[in-house]
């Protein structure tokens, strides 16, 4: 397929532009990666028509030798789409002053609140609802002073300035506030640990291990996530985008802090690290039970599916055996 005997004529002068610049560069024309191609438009400069119709062939000739295509990735689509750049910078924008109000701290607003931030800043990235709530959290990883995005959008997110240099969307420092709650709500799935950090205002520094798991999850009222945590649909994330951007985000009440057991005037308090350890012990024995249960209960459907079938086909029976008396 890489010959110009193997494409077809209409693709050949685009692909042969492409596999000559790839064997100048000494890197492989197909398959390419995706880094290959957006090097490619750099040092080939045309109009947007141009461009675009280059990287459809391209993704044409891989797709048809069963390659995965590279102009399909977010960062290629970005770079060819002037419109929808510009509008991502509107959009950087608008939402910047929103994420620097969402509140980080308490119970459970803060945890609202980290989560809305990182759907505003990966939205206005240029992603879509869809391939938000498609991501995992091995697809997000933090490079010196900025984020990058992979799997098929292979995007790197460095801090916005303003006029006056100072950060206005620090991708970095918004990631790593929901990725400690991520992680958090992983090694101790009780609501109870979670909350006592919020409220305190400080959770455990990434540590940059890869965990895999949806990066946006739904939480109830309570602050509470499901086990096993499970994406967000994209019709709940777009919820969340629009009502913030019409002024009209959902509204978290801050919950009272629940009493804890009685303690004698001589014991000192505790503050949020003191009792984790006795606390990750107690709830991963829990969580143990519960995974253990669901594992038990996976086929419990099927198996009532199966009694009602049988019921029904005595009850037939049943009726048969009534009109023939």
């Amino acid at each position: 397929m890489a010959e110009g005997a193997d494409v077809p004529g209409r693709y050949r002068y685009e692909w042969a532009l492409f596999a000559d610049w790839c064997t100048a560069a000494e890197v492989s024309a197909l398959p390419a990666s995706p880094l290959t191609l957006a090097v490619f438009l750099a040092e080939n400069p045309a109009g947007d028509a141009a461009q675009r119709r280059r990287v459809a062939v391209v993704n044409r000739i891989h797709t048809a030798a069963r390659c995965p295509a590279p102009g399909t990735v977010t960062a290629i689509r970005l770079q060819l789409d002037r419109a929808r750049t510009d509008r991502a910078a509107v959009l950087r924008a608008r939402v910047a002053p929103i994420i620097a109000e969402l509140p980080v701290v308490g119970w459970p607003t803060g945890m609202f609140g980290r989560r809305d931030a990182v759907i505003l800043a990966l939205h206005a990235a240029g992603l879509r609802a869809v391939d938000i709530s498609r991501l995992d959290r091995r697809d997000i990883t933090i490079v010196g002073d900025g984020v990058r995005i992979g799997g098929r959008h292979q995007l790197h997110l460095y801090p916005d300035v303003d006029s006056g240099g100072e950060a206005v969307i620090d991708y970095v420092a918004v990631w790593r506030q929901w990725e400690q709650v991520l992680r958090m709500v992983q090694e101790h799935p009780s609501t109870r640990v979670l909350e006592q950090y919020l409220r305190a205002g400080a959770l455990p520094d990434y540590d940059g291990r890869d965990v895999s798991g949806p990066v946006m999850v739904p939480i109830d009222r309570w602050g509470a996530v499901p086990l096993p945590p499970w994406a967000m649909t994209p019709a709940a994330i777009t919820s969340v985008m629009t009502s913030h951007l019409a002024g009209t985000p959902a509204r978290h009440r801050p919950l009272p802090a629940r009493p804890g057991p009685a303690r004698s005037s001589a014991e000192p308090s505790a503050v949020p690290g003191d009792d984790a350890t006795a606390l990750s012990d107690t709830y991963a024995a829990g969580v143990a039970a519960r995974s253990a249960a669901h594992t038990a209960l996976a086929d419990v459907g099927d198996v009532l599916d199966e009694v009602e079938d049988r019921a029904e086909e005595l009850l037939r029976r049943t009726l048969a055996l009534l009109d023939n008396l």
